[in-house]
């Protein structure tokens, strides 16, 4: 039986080299701030291409994560590294809330678009939610750039007390339902321990992904991949 949501596996530079082969997920997150300089030379794609993964880049800023950097966006050549990728393929995580020199000039390459937005001190209203949607820029320009993979927004926050997060999952499903009509997908994660079953069970509310770790969280409260499929009763 097929999920109704996709599994994204953060993986970091060490993990990521030692895979042998695919894991079972759908889509690899390829956190660039976890990798070192020589992690990102050409290895790097030779290894994606001979997993033959779907990718997500992903330039985690200081404000937007509690995982130490390992690479600056400036020593950093996502030229070379998009070069070597058929790049509809994969996606680049963009936020909502930030600038990101890093990818803004690749986000009409052809490559899927995540735009995200991270709250690390509570939750984000239905409306807040819509906002951040109806003002994005990059929502229309998708209509004119060929692109093989829905647009997804993904909200991750932080809520305070199980009120907190009943409202936000709650809210959450009520503006994914409605967008997912118009091939765009959502994303809902709620960091920390409390936030266990929007990451269980993400389906739940009409969440399109959601994500793990192999070993050690590169998030608060990321649950582990065997984890995951134990509490789900999956093999």
């Amino acid at each position: 039986m097929k999920r109704e949501f996709q599994i994204v596996l953060t993986v970091s530079e060490e993990e990521f080299f030692l895979l042998n082969e695919h894991p079972h997920c759908d889509w690899i997150e390829i956190r660039l701030d976890l990798f070192t300089k020589e992690g990102l030379s050409e290895k790097l794609t030779t290894q994606i291409n001979r997993l033959n993964a779907k990718c997500i880049f992903t330039f985690r800023q200081a404000g937007d994560t509690d995982q130490k950097n390992k690479s600056n966006p400036s020593e950093i050549d996502f030229q070379e590294i998009s070069n070597q990728l058929q790049v509809q393929d994969h996606y680049l995580d963009l936020e909502l809330n930030r600038p990101n020199e890093l990818f803004d000039a690749y986000a009409n390459k052809g490559f899927g678009l995540i735009r995200s937005v991270h709250k690390f001190d509570g939750i984000l209203t239905e409306k807040e939610i819509r906002d951040w949607i109806q003002k994005d820029s990059y929502r229309n320009q998708t209509q004119k750039v060929e692109r093989h993979l829905p647009l997804i927004y993904k909200f991750a926050v932080f809520p305070k007390s199980v009120k907190e997060l009943a409202e936000f999952l709650s809210s959450f499903r009520n503006v994914s339902n409605e967008y997912k009509r118009n091939y765009i997908h959502l994303t809902g994660i709620c960091m920390g321990t409390i936030g266990i079953l929007s990451r269980i069970y993400p389906e739940s509310f009409g969440s399109a992904f959601t994500y793990c770790c192999l070993e050690e969280p590169k998030a608060p409260g990321q649950v582990d991949l065997n984890s995951l499929f134990q509490l789900r009763n999956e093999k």
